[in-house]
């Protein structure tokens, strides 16, 4: 794969937006595949990329993988507050990180992550914290070759 290029989104208008949704529903099937309990409701990656594009830069930062003029990817992360009763210091959530199937293991991942680390850090941040699905096995062990750990177990009826 040619060289990838790194695109942080500051402008909700951004022309990469639509492709954004495309990945985040093909990102949605897949999910489906590895056991989420929630399905992606009509329109809602729209609906998500309208959310995300109110605050960016501000509240969080969302950042794409392009090579060429095609995305190949898109990681959001958001600034949040802890609990008063756990010292409501600034804790980093990354929300979504995926590439397109035919552009993993080439490091576009960690790339957009990178990114994603600088803006917390910025931000002083104290903690970063994301949720991986049970079955997704590559996922988990992404996270872990970034140093992330299991902290909670989430479990969900219904």
């Amino acid at each position: 794969m040619e060289q990838v290029a790194y695109k942080v989104i500051v402008d909700e208008r951004d022309p990469a937006l639509p492709a954004v949704q495309d990945l985040f529903t093909r990102m949605h099937h897949e999910m489906a595949s590895q056991g989420m309990g929630l399905s992606l409701a009509e329109g809602g990656a729209g609906l998500w990329c309208a959310s995300v594009s109110r605050g960016l830069e501000r509240f969080n930062r969302l950042v794409i993988a392009m090579h060429g003029e095609r995305v190949v990817g898109f990681a959001h992360g958001a600034v949040k507050l802890a609990p008063e009763h756990l010292g409501g210091m600034r804790l980093g959530h990354i929300s979504h990180v995926h590439v397109a199937v035919d552009a993993r293991g080439k490091g576009i991942g960690r790339g957009m992550v990178d990114l994603l680390h600088a803006w917390f850090a910025d931000r002083e941040v104290a903690s970063i914290e994301l949720h991986v699905l049970a079955g997704n096995d590559a996922g988990q062990a992404f996270w872990r070759s970034l140093g992330y750990r299991v902290e909670l177990l989430q479990l969900r009826k219904g």
